[in-house]
């Protein structure tokens, strides 16, 4: 069954430089989605865009796919930047949950968009064992745990999370044409 995405483009320049590689990636998101007959819509975070037309290529979207490279544990603040735009608008956010006799429950469940499926896909110039390891850096709490409050937000305006992709050691080890594969694998998996 045909389905619509919206494919957000975080990659962006730092300092002039950057972005090329989840550029490459979004674009092959695109292509291989589309060879698949689904309905494609990009919007890269780097150039202009306007919060009426995100906001209806979301409510149009049955996927989102958040293309990121990982900054200082993150995605960049361009995409912070756009959820602050963007998710506070009308038929994305709706309320907290929360009722007036219950006002300290079910805070976040109040979410509209809830036939909606989100995934992230990520680069990382850090290493697999960085986050699946526990004496590493994130503690063995790998990726989805890394991006804790991005799942919380998509999870806030009541979409659900389909499994998480990452590319890593892309500048001192980059394996790109095997994450490509990996990329076109996972692709096919859940939307093939």
């Amino acid at each position: 069954m045909s389905k619509n995405f919206l494919i957000i483009d975080c990659g962006c320049k730092n300092f002039g430089v950057g972005g090329k590689l989840n550029h490459y990636l979004s674009d092959i998101a695109m292509g291989e989605l589309q060879h698949f007959g689904h309905h494609v819509e990009m919007t890269l975070l780097d150039e202009p865009w306007e919060i009426a037309a995100e906001v209806e290529k979301i409510k149009k979207a049955d996927v989102i796919i958040v293309q990121t490279p990982g900054w200082w544990m993150g995605p960049p603040w361009k995409f912070k930047f756009y959820q602050d735009q963007v998710f506070i608008q009308q038929g994305i956010a709706h309320g907290d949950g929360r009722t007036r006799t219950e006002p300290t429950k079910n805070y976040g469940t109040g979410g509209v968009l809830t036939e909606k499926q989100y995934m992230l896909s990520s680069t990382w110039n850090a290493p697999k064992e960085a986050f699946t390891e526990p004496g590493e850096f994130f503690e063995g709490r790998g990726i989805d745990g890394v991006f804790f409050p991005v799942h919380k937000a998509f999870q806030f305006i009541g979409m659900k999370p389909l499994p998480s992709f990452m590319c890593n050691d892309v500048i001192k080890n980059p394996q790109i044409e095997n994450d490509v594969k990996r990329w076109k694998e996972h692709l096919k998996k859940l939307f093939g």
